[in-house]
């Protein structure tokens, strides 16, 4: 037995030598020998994420780190100097507090604190208690300091990102660009005498985002029980942590300029204008058969008096029984036929009956006026759907509070005053009087728009109105998709 307590040793000893000399060996450019050997908390730090003797994964692993390389370069521009411990007294330090802190806050912005180990890192006093040694004390205050560093990093990387990419729903890579952000993040913070509200600036700036955020944080704060499940609010956390989620999956969109953002669950089209909501539309969207996709886009060109050209889709699954029916339903409804030369075609020279969903040689289009199912304007933006915005004749649905209505086409209250709004940015307002006219003579004219008016179409559950979070029926069923991932063990 001792014969193997010593092989044991001089094992210990040779990894340990072997692992200081390749640690040395790869220092560094700005970090010197005897700056590293002057400081034994770093040794301590550097021998710890030293990969050589399990190789990499088992290594980080057996720290507990899910972002070990990210925790690697992190200390290596610290010349691996401790960020939260003090190793000679072993205790953490001031700014480690206030990390701590900001963990145990991650409901107010729909995270949970055990994704970042909490309760094990908020353990630290209770753990030093139990070696017997101090070498085994500092073993495990460095354990810690890197558990630390390793929550953070990934903090502020799902604060800005997200946890799930968007597209997949799969965990949030750290790329290179994410990860050196995250550091320098974490590194200003650490020199900031501020530590929490500069580490905090990591989050979306956008307006909708910071109002959900905070909205959200002032309600825990007041009601520090929402969370528990007897409470009902628990749902409300989910809720609120999902949307907050799909906010930072538009971290790359500006927010300083003007724009127009639809809320699909909210049915309402908002124009913001110097991150102020400066109209509010209501709508009607698809229904969830045929669903309104989320986009971004630019709103470049609208028509008074527009004819519509009916979707294929249509025409052969819903026109095309009528006509099998009555020929004549097509001029009941203000519709002519046109062959694939433009030709117009009369309806009651064709066989109906022989002609199938498959087989639909025929364009179908709906003129100008009232009855016309555009109405008085279409805003067109470039998009791969084939969706637009458009006004309606069908004007008591937007009294209706459920308004998923249409075939995936957003449908707007006030065409005319978003008309009024695009052409006063293009300072065209000058035009005016004369969109009057032709909407009144059912004449149709092009407005093209110089500058355009970004779009962005989303899907949002829940946000806040009048500084109060509201919550909406989720019509597509997509949160559960989302939260299925979000919340996955």
């Amino acid at each position: 037995m001792e014969r193997l307590r010593r092989n044991v040793r001089t094992t210990l000893l040779w990894l340990t030598t072997t692992s200081s000399l390749f640690s040395l060996a790869n220092l560094p450019a700005r970090a010197t020998i005897p700056q590293l050997l002057a400081t034994p908390a770093a040794r301590s730090l550097r021998m710890a994420l030293d990969t050589v003797a399990l190789g990499s994964t088992a290594t980080y692993s057996q720290l507990h780190l899910v972002a070990g390389p990210v925790v690697q370069q992190f200390y290596a521009q610290r010349n691996f100097a401790p960020a939260w411990t003090h190793l000679d007294s072993l205790t953490w330090n001031q700014q480690a507090r206030q990390a701590l802190a900001l963990l145990r806050s991650a409901p107010e912005f729909g995270l949970d604190p055990l994704t970042y180990s909490w309760s094990a890192l908020s353990a630290l006093p209770d753990s030093l208690q139990l070696p017997p040694t101090k070498t085994a004390t500092t073993a495990t205050l460095a354990g810690f300091e890197l558990r630390l560093t390793d929550a953070l990093l990934r903090f502020s990387t799902h604060l800005r990102y997200g946890r799930l990419h968007p597209l997949t729903l799969t965990p949030t890579e750290f790329t290179q660009p994410h990860a050196q952000e995250a550091i320098s993040g974490l590194l200003q913070a650490l020199t900031s005498p501020n530590f929490s509200p500069t580490f905090l600036t990591c989050q979306p700036t956008s307006r909708a985002y910071q109002q959900l955020q905070q909205a959200w944080s002032h309600t825990l704060r007041l009601y520090p029980d929402s969370l528990r499940p007897t409470t009902g609010n628990a749902a409300d956390f989910r809720r609120v942590a999902l949307n907050l989620e799909r906010l930072r999956w538009d971290v790359h969109l500006p927010d300083s300029g003007d724009y127009a953002l639809v809320n699909i669950a909210a049915y309402q089209l908002h124009l913001v204008q110097r991150g102020q909501v400066v109209q509010t539309h209501r709508i009607v969207v698809g229904k969830p058969a045929t669903p309104t996709p989320t986009l971004d886009s630019r709103i470049t060109v609208f028509v008074t008096a527009p004819e519509w050209r009916v979707p294929y889709s249509i025409a052969v699954n819903e026109i095309l029984p009528e006509l099998q029916h009555n020929p004549g339903f097509l001029s009941d409804n203000n519709y002519f036929l046109l062959d694939y030369r433009g030709r117009r075609v009369n309806p009651w020279r064709v066989n109906w009956q022989r002609l199938t969903p498959q087989a639909f040689p025929y364009t179908i289009r709906q003129t100008a006026g009232r009855h016309n199912a555009l109405g008085n304007m279409v805003f067109y933006f470039t998009n791969q759907h084939g969706i637009y915005l458009h006004d309606t004749p069908a004007r008591a649905l937007f009294r209706e509070p459920k308004r998923a209505r249409s075939h995936g086409c957003i449908r707007i209250e006030k065409p005319l005053d978003l008309a009024t709004f695009l052409l006063k940015r293009e300072a065209q307002q000058g035009a005016l009087p004369d969109i009057h006219r032709n909407i009144a003579s059912h004449e149709r004219c092009r407005y093209d728009l110089a500058q355009g008016l970004p779009i962005r179409v989303r899907y949002y559950t829940c946000d806040v109105q009048n500084k109060q979070i509201r919550f909406y029926a989720d019509i597509y069923c997509q949160d559960e998709a989302v939260a299925t991932a979000f919340f996955k063990p």
